[in-house]
């Protein structure tokens, strides 16, 4: 029973892995094929590319230079599978808003457009007289963020709320209690976190395959297209995705933060956000705050 779990396992990781790297990195390397051999000048000229293709494998053993084309193809897809892979984290960076050199300047700028904008709509909000009105003016001050704006980004601040919003509730610092109501977390609370974070990380991979196109494009225009087309979606994507993630990251705090509050500070029944400091504290080990 145990071997057939495993080999099931190994069967889905597997499907997975050729779904999220494999077939993608096939299909550009398929297509950098053929714009490296039309160029922009023939860019949609199908039958050059025929042409070229029966060239390429005529002459000399053929079942000997197809299996090296196809090594070739293989080996091209899982480098390309990797290079969209690394990109993911720089791609989710930049919608993070952390933006280097010149831009951090323009990133500052943002940021503070940002905050006027959420804090006029904030004091909308105190100043409003019933309930209608004010969930009108609540919903305006969210669409820029959940929280005061620290990042140039819609996506940064999202994935910033919760630790915000746990510290302002509870006076615990997310980053120090995470790993340990981690280990608390019922599997079905884990699940759909792994899941939706599995989400966002397709949707920001797609966003490394959008660079990838976009740089294809210097040579053959129709990648470009891609490329712009591959940004938009990831784009989306990974609002959509952040923003799920974030709420079920906030939720499962929210449900689960007595027992670790139990557990670290058995006194504390109900919870007391006073006891958020000491449990904090208790969790940094006299190192103080994380590098973030």
């Amino acid at each position: 029973m145990l071997t057939g779990l495993v080999t099931d396992m190994g069967r889905r990781l597997a499907e997975r892995w050729a779904a999220a790297l494999v077939l993608p990195g096939l299909v550009f390397t398929a297509l950098a094929a053929a714009g490296l051999t039309l160029g922009q000048r023939h860019a949609l000229d199908v039958g050059l590319l025929r042409h070229r293709l029966r060239a390429l494998t005529a002459g000399g053993s053929g079942s000997t230079r197809t299996a090296v084309l196809l090594l070739g193809v293989l080996a091209a897809s899982f480098a390309a599978a990797l290079l969209a892979d690394g990109l993911a984290g720089p791609y989710e960076r930049a919608l993070r808003g952390s933006w280097p050199g010149p831009l951090a300047r323009f990133a500052d700028r943002l940021t503070e457009r940002r905050r006027r904008r959420w804090v006029e709509r904030d004091e909308a909000c105190r100043a409003a007289e019933g309930a209608d009105a004010l969930g009108g003016l609540e919903a305006a001050r969210n669409e820029v963020a959940l929280v005061r704006p620290a990042c140039p980004t819609w996506f940064g601040d999202r994935l910033r709320a919760p630790a915000v919003r746990v510290r302002k509730q509870y006076r615990l610092e997310l980053a120090d209690a995470w790993p340990r109501l981690w280990l608390l977390l019922p599997d079905s609370t884990r699940a759909p976190l792994t899941e939706s974070r599995q989400a966002l990380d397709e949707a920001l991979r797609l966003g490394g395959w959008a660079v990838l196109y976009l740089l294809l494009g210097a040579v053959w225009w129709p990648a470009a297209v891609a490329g712009a087309v591959a940004a938009l979606v990831a784009w989306r994507r990974g609002r959509e995705r952040a923003d799920g993630y974030a709420e079920l990251v906030e939720s499962a705090v929210d449900v689960h933060l007595p027992e670790l509050f139990e557990r670290f500070d058995p006194e504390t029944r109900p919870v007391r956000a006073s006891a958020g400091p000491a449990v904090t504290e208790r969790f940094r080990k006299g190192a103080g705050p994380r590098h973030r």
